[in-house]
């Protein structure tokens, strides 16, 4: 093997190892999953392992880039909803499909009133 050829192969090395390490959980990816479709290897090939296994519901965690997220799963191991989570700009995306809906309240109207006090 010649010195050109072990370069080329110690480069394509390298580049297998760094392409590994890139982070898979990203909101493209989250994206990517298919609510009904999907089965629990699907997920983990799409966005790599849960930072944590809570049976039936996977929870994502990303503390560099402030985001999180939720995959629940059936009995049938197939993904039954999603949530998204974006700490820096506060959206909330999804919901648990086993929680009740959220209460839907009244509509008031406020009113804002407003004095002066003249000091003496």
């Amino acid at each position: 093997m010649n010195l050109r050829t072990l370069r080329i192969l110690v480069g394509l090395g390298a580049l297998v190892v760094l392409t590994g390490c890139q982070n898979k959980f990203t909101k493209d990816r989250f994206e990517m999953i298919t609510v009904g479709v999907d089965a629990r290897e699907d997920v983990r090939l799409m966005i790599g392992e849960p930072t944590s296994d809570l049976h039936d519901q996977w929870f994502y965690d990303d503390l560099d880039h402030h985001y999180s997220c939720l995959i629940h799963f059936d009995e049938a191991d197939r993904v039954c909803g999603k949530e998204w989570m974006d700490s820096v700009t506060g959206a909330w995306q999804g919901r648990n499909p086993n929680a009740d809906e959220p209460p839907q309240g009244e509509v008031r109207q406020r009113h804002k009133t407003t004095r002066r006090i003249d000091e003496d």
